[in-house]
């Protein structure tokens, strides 16, 4: 149908309608109140009943229905989109309009024996009314989806960008990895290689005086390159999971943390009971350390507590420190200053959790106000042991 042909439908039946309106004029309140009672008693409709009585119908719409089709129009299918907001049912208006004619009839047919048009016109009006509603609806649905989907798009915008600055995030990790295995493995190895040498080639020339020194320093580079291993290995973390379990592995972290900082670390884990899946275990630690590498860097913090919780839908991790705090807005609303917050937040929102930060900046110096990052990965029946 065309757009304009159902209010050129309603100019077409004027006379009869407007005959028709005015002769239920005299009788709107008693139609108006048999039509709500019929409302209310229907099952469909009884329990929307208070929406459905809003509907513009009456005698007094017949100067609004000739005045302006078109605003007629648009009134009533903002009247369908409401309708649609609150739940209405379609049906329900069809039932609902269906009933206002049944309650109009007896007076049409009463005071004007004979006059069919007016009941076919005002029929007819129904129908059109009818229409415009459900178009209404139909708008709302197109505006739903339309919502919907620019809410996937930006989802796939979001996921995009994350996976860019994953990949940069990576790549960087990968680089300092490289350069701590060159700076401080490699570069002991070599010496290691070199004193080895020289140990073979003073055997070999009979001359032990310098053995005992050369052996000791040589187990002092292997004791260095071992430790070093040890960082690099707690750093990734998820090499270790697999012999140790996640809570030991943070355990060891957290002591590891501790010891190269001189901050006091407290780990709670009483309440952590689940086996979880390797993509939270993942997310966890990246959390902590990204929150660790925060309260180094910027929190000027004495003491850190961390916690870890699981239940039947969800697992979470909380990490609170004592130092000076920060304001989270402003640090958000900044990219090049709150990259390690941001990647915390993407991490965790991708696999559908959601992470909070709390902090309130230090008015003085000397004030310690503290930060409050807590992260909630969803968990599902099939995933719990």
């Amino acid at each position: 149908m065309h757009n304009n042909a159902p209010s050129r439908m309603v100019l077409e039946v004027k006379e009869p309608l407007l005959a028709a309106l005015t002769s239920l004029s005299s009788h709107s309140a008693k139609i108006l109140s048999s039509w709500r009672t019929l409302l209310k008693r229907h099952r469909l409709c009884d329990k929307y009943a208070a929406s459905l009585s809003g509907l513009r119908v009456g005698p007094q719409l017949r100067d609004l229905i000739f005045a302006d089709p078109q605003a007629y129009r648009e009134k009533s299918e903002r009247q369908g989109q409401d309708l649609a907001r609150s739940g209405v049912p379609p049906e329900c208006v069809a039932v609902a309009l269906a009933l206002y004619v049944e309650s109009c009839l007896p007076y049409l047919l009463s005071d004007q024996p004979g006059k069919v048009e007016w009941t076919k016109a005002f029929s007819k009006w129904a129908s059109i009314y009818q229409f415009f509603l459900l178009a209404g609806y139909a708008q709302h649905g197109a505006a739903g989806r339309h919502s919907l989907e620019e809410r996937i798009s930006q989802a796939e915008r979001r996921s995009q960008d994350f996976s860019v600055q994953l990949g940069e995030a990576y790549e960087k990790e990968r680089r300092r990895l490289a350069q701590d295995l060159h700076d401080e493995i490699g570069h002991d190895l070599i010496v290691l290689k070199l004193y080895t040498e020289v140990i073979a080639l003073d055997l070999k020339k009979g001359d032990v005086s310098q053995l005992r020194r050369k052996m000791k320093e040589s187990v002092t580079l292997i004791k260095h390159a071992l430790k070093s291993v040890r960082h690099l290995t707690f750093d990734l973390g998820p090499a270790v999971w697999n012999e140790q379990g996640f809570v030991p592995a943070v355990r060891l972290y957290a002591r590891q943390f501790a010891s190269r900082t001189g901050l006091k670390v407290r780990l709670d884990a009483a309440r952590m009971r689940a086996q979880l899946p390797a993509r939270c275990e993942t997310a966890l630690y990246k959390v902590l350390q990204g929150a660790l590498s925060n309260v180094v860097a910027h929190a000027d913090a004495q003491s850190v507590k961390i916690t870890l919780a699981s239940g039947r839908e969800s697992v979470a991790i909380k990490i609170e420190d004592d130092g000076r705090g920060f304001n989270v807005g402003r640090k958000l609303g900044v990219p090049r200053q709150s990259y390690g917050l941001r990647a915390m937040r993407e991490r965790v929102e991708l696999l559908g959790g959601a992470i909070d930060f709390a902090s309130r900046p230090a008015r003085h110096r000397v004030d310690r106000r503290g930060t409050t990052i807590e992260a909630h990965l969803p968990l599902h029946d099939s995933e719990m042991t």
